[in-house]
């Protein structure tokens, strides 16, 4: 767990939200990203997998704007800056599909997309945002208390 806060805390802001970009990349304009693997769980599995790989997108992007505000807040306008950021591009690999002409651009993928920027963003607004930001200052304020501690017991 020590070692997890550690690496997250030194990896320089941009790494997560640009891996995360690349794969998105990959995964939407290449012809065939899984290779041969047809696998049709449900009817229509491929709008929620649209809708998981666009909750992560986004909250990778915020939680990664969050951690370069670090110690300070979000603000709500960057916040819904960065969703729409996660749907516009979301709205560009569609796109970029139909250009290419290897997948077919579909509206309703985008929808599902769309959905699933919004559920990331209302989620780690309103949940995990304070479980990340305790998870990375815990120690930070740790060390404050303990400071203040001993320059009390020092006067």
């Amino acid at each position: 767990c020590q070692f997890m806060r550690r690496f997250i805390k030194n990896l320089p802001v941009g790494i997560a939200s640009g891996i995360v970009t690349i794969i998105a990349i990959y995964l939407s304009l290449s012809s065939n990203p899984l290779g041969d693997t047809d696998i049709m769980l449900f009817e229509n599995a491929d709008k929620f997998f649209h809708a998981v790989m666009y909750f992560g997108i986004t909250s990778v992007y915020y939680l990664d704007y969050a951690k370069s505000r670090l110690p300070h807040h979000t603000k709500l306008n960057a916040e819904a800056a960065v969703t729409v950021a996660a749907i516009v591009f979301s709205g560009l690999m569609e796109i970029g599909q139909g250009l290419i002409g290897n997948r077919t651009m579909d509206p309703w993928d985008f929808a599902a997309n769309v959905a699933g920027a919004l559920l990331a963003f209302v989620f780690v607004k309103f949940y995990f945002i304070t479980v990340f930001r305790h998870y990375l200052l815990r120690h930070h304020r740790h060390h404050h208390s303990s400071h203040r501690k001993s320059n009390e017991a020092s006067e």
